[in-house]
């Protein structure tokens, strides 16, 4: 292959844009001015919408995932996961400036430390300045170009990058002493030639700003300059005015400023400085006047975002002055910052972040009243959501996990401890009148691991999801604004993403049939929402959690990494005590109406009452480990047992198509309407099956339950199938069978008779289950006693093992330290999956 050189000159061909004549410029605002009429709030809305979004559904609440806060920008490295709900709180209010559906307010991005509140901005920050520089967009200022005699010409810009629109005075007099106002006339004129765009939004700010004092002295300069004396304005602009295009960009504070005091927020007049030949041009055309610009965040944010970091922090023990904040008080409250004498009008969106602490200590002061009436709360709190936390752990840890041996379960078990121990009981006093007594019932009484899952479940439905939204649901507006009719899902089917690694309810196995069945999505929209904002202010954060992990792997042999060795580093903080690790004393706040939790069990760990309870850190490591527990067990059980999971799927599948067959020839007064409902075609030899085959339907009920009568299990399970399609709970294919059908719904319905299926007991000949026991422990401790094992027991155990790395993605030492430790701790019995 030809090893071609890089061109590196084609990469750089980037030019800098040519400038308009200020004519050329009005001509094309009057041609399409809805093009040129950005605010900083529109520009925001529309960088964040640019990169498209997706559809996520959590807890039951459908909401817009923005496509910016994945990061495309530096390959997902500063990416935001879980904090839709919070997005969408920030889209919401500065879609509301846009549409100027409220005075101008401040945003401010409120949780504890480590909760990704700057890594939002900064993405929208990113996006800014990419979407700035598409086609799609054209974002103009002007600059003053004065000629000089020997053809070099001084060029003025404005530090603010005002709009082109502004240099149309708001109000002139003519030489007969009227008022004009030529701005009012030129957008009216838009919105009433025949023609013209009635329909057209003309923000108040294009209406009203003016420009800053030096723009207008510089104007003023010209006009009054004898070589200009008889030129009208438009004359002075037509000369001395070029329109250019600007481009945002956070390294050089165009469009964009991030500070970190509220002192920053003053603006300060800096003198310029010329060359000897540019001073002789300056004279010229504007004698006399002492040129200077203006710097600070409020001149570079102008027309984009004002960002602030920690902005309400401590100085000397107390939270800001009221003497910081004040420019920020006239910006929010008149779109205005003050210049020397005077004021001048600002664009801006101004997002603020800040945690807990500092914004209880602003709200504590008695002269933050006017502040705190300018801006609006949004809460960036701890995650929730168990595969969102796994995701920031993953990105992560993902350098220091290459240098390892690293257990496959680790990141999502420390995920798991993480997040419940920022959940909070439920209480709420009132709940749906229509609820009965048994789900309100199961309502008060969520248990914290069950109510993890419950947050990161796997939807079951999504599009039944959204088309059963109730009318009043915000979603709703959403769609609309984005063009989505959620009735009509094969327009918007391919926006609707769920994580691979989200575990179905039923799937989970801390919940109960009966259980499962009070489950649906209004009752885990109540959940979610019962103690929002507060429900993840405190708990063990993920920079914490992260430390953990770390100290995790100090503590290894320098090899290998388990979830064993994650739960010592727990049980050793918890004795250690909150004098040593903060996060100890941050627990979810109690509450007066929660009843503490009764003794239950978990698989086959037993909780006395009150252990394991919501802010129960030490209990809440029992659970987190009794979950960890069952998902060994199912692992270990399904590479012992050996099946193919989609054979098993289709041999569920067939069977249920059986038992409905059955139960048609049974119903002899509609049979006839039955048999040719459920008969399918064999794909196996292309028969045409409309009988149903008893051996087959017995020998598959003797693993499902194998203690049940086959006729009342047979009959059971087929009124389940019909009860689960009739409610559109249960979604197959359209025109398929249930043996044709696959993109569907159907294991997470039936999810208890395929694991049942799955783990069935597996026949191994001349092996007992303690046989295949004792080889694992002679594997792990004796080399010697491991080789003097018959060939059967060797390749029993060496097959597990390769499985547990197949299909679980283990290393060989780590599977089998993971089984010989679940054997020792009694959790896997395989006297109970072999026979």
């Amino acid at each position: 292959m030809e090893d071609k050189q890089f061109d590196y000159q084609n990469t750089l061909r980037y030019q800098r844009k040519k400038a308009l004549s200020f004519n050329t410029f009005v001509d094309n605002f009057l041609d399409q001015p809805d093009k040129y009429l950005h605010t900083s709030a529109t520009i925001i809305s529309d960088a964040i919408k640019y990169f498209g979004y997706e559809i996520v559904i959590r807890s039951g609440e459908p909401i817009l995932s923005y496509n910016i806060f994945k990061d495309p920008f530096s390959n997902g490295i500063n990416a935001v996961y879980g904090q839709e709900l919070g997005i969408k709180a920030i889209v919401d209010a500065i879609e509301s400036v846009e549409k100027e559906a409220g005075p101008k307010r401040g945003i401010v991005l409120v949780g504890p430390p480590a909760s990704g509140k700057t890594n939002v901005i900064d993405l929208i920050s990113r996006a800014i300045v990419v979407y700035t520089k598409q086609n799609q967009v054209r974002l103009y200022s002007f600059y003053f170009n004065l000629p000089g005699k020997d053809g070099r010409n001084v060029q003025i810009r404005c530090p603010f990058m005002n709009h082109p629109l502004l240099l149309f005075p708001t109000i002139i007099h003519n030489e007969d002493g009227q008022s004009l106002s030529p701005r009012s006339e030129m957008l009216e004129h838009l919105k009433n030639r025949p023609n013209g765009f009635r329909s057209l939004t003309i923000p108040t700010y294009y209406r009203y700003a003016t420009l800053d004092k030096r723009n207008q002295d510089i104007i003023e300069a010209l006009q009054n300059n004898p070589r200009n004396e008889g030129k009208t304005l438009y004359e002075i602009f037509d000369e001395y005015i070029m329109i250019e295009e600007i481009e945002f960009s956070v390294g050089q504070g165009k469009g964009i400023a991030n500070i970190d005091d509220m002192r920053h927020l003053q603006t300060h007049r800096r003198q310029m400085n010329f060359g000897h030949s540019e001073q002789e041009v300056l004279n010229e055309h504007l004698p006399g006047l002492n040129l200077y610009t203006y710097e600070g965040a409020m001149v570079s944010s102008h027309r984009g975002l004002l960002h602030m970091h920690d902005a309400f922090g401590i100085h000397g023990g107390q939270g800001a002055s009221e003497e910081e904040y004040k420019p920020l008080l006239m910006l929010l409250g008149s779109g205005k910052i003050a210049l020397e004498s005077t004021q001048t009008s600002i664009d801006n969106t101004v997002v603020i972040t800040t945690n807990l602490e500092e914004m209880d200590m602003l709200e504590n002061q008695l002269a933050s009243a006017k502040l705190l009436d300018r801006i609006e709360k949004i809460p960036i709190n701890y995650l929730l959501d168990t595969t969102s936390e796994t995701e920031i752990l993953k990105r992560d840890m993902a350098n220091i996990k290459e240098r390892y041996d690293v257990d496959p379960n680790l990141l999502r078990i420390a995920a798991y401890f993480s997040v419940i121990t920022r959940l909070q009981p439920p209480v709420k006093q009132q709940l749906p009148s229509k609820w009965s007594s048994e789900k309100k019932s199961l309502f008060y009484k969520i248990r914290p691991e069950q109510k993890l899952f419950i947050y990161s479940s796997k939807p079951q439905d999504p599009i039944q999801t959204l088309k059963q939204l109730p009318h009043w649901h915000p979603f709703r507006n959403e769609c609309l604004r984005v063009g989505i009719n959620i009735f009509e899902p094969e327009l918007y089917r391919d926006k609707i993403v769920t994580h691979p690694e989200a575990v179905s309810l039923e799937k989970s196995n801390v919940f109960t049939n009966n259980e499962l069945k009070l489950l649906d999505d209004e009752f885990m929209r109540f959940l979610l929402q019962e103690h929002y904002p507060n429900e993840g202010r405190s708990g063990l954060s993920i920079r914490q959690l992260q430390n953990i992990i770390r100290n995790t792997f100090a503590k290894s042999d320098g090899s290998k990494v388990t979830v064993n060795l994650f739960f010592t580093q727990l049980e050793r903080i918890i004795t250690e005590g909150p004098s040593v690790h903060h996060w100890l004393s941050d627990s979810p706040p109690k509450h007066k109406d929660h009843k503490t939790i009764s003794s239950r069990k978990i698989d086959e760990l037993i909780f006395k009452d009150g252990e394991g309870d919501y802010g129960d850190f030490k209990g809440l490591i029992a659970v987190v480990k009794a979950l960890y527990y069952m998902k060994i067990k199912d692992e270990i059980t399904i590479a012992t047992v050996d099946r193919d999971p989609e054979r098993i799927e289709s041999d569920l599948r067939k069977y249920l198509q059986h038992a409905l067959l059955a139960r048609a020839h049974e119903n002899k007064a509609f049979s006839h309407i039955l048999i040719p409902r459920f008969t399918y075609v064999d794909k196996d030899n292309g028969e045409k099956i409309d009988h149903p085959d008893e051996n087959y339907m017995i020998s598959v009920e003797s693993v499902i339950d194998p203690d049940s009568m086959n006729e009342i299990l047979r009959s059971t399970l087929a009124q389940k199938f019909l009860d689960l399609n009739d409610s559109g709970e249960l979604k197959l294919e359209e025109e398929k069978t249930l043996v044709g059908s696959r993109d569907d719904n159907f294991l997470d319905c039936f999810s208890n008779e395929y694991n049942a299926m799955l783990s069935h007991r597996k026949a191994i000949e001349g092996v007992s289950s303690e046989q295949l026991r004792n080889g694992f422990f002679h594997k792990q401790n004796s080399k010697m006693q491991y080789n003097k094992l018959n060939e059967s027991i060797k390749h029993n155990v060496e097959s597990i093992i390769q499985n547990m790395v197949s299909r679980f993605s283990y290393s060989k030492e780590i599977a089998l330290d993971t089984i010989v430790f679940a054997l020792r701790q009694n959790i896997l019995d395989f006297s109970k999956i072999i026979n």
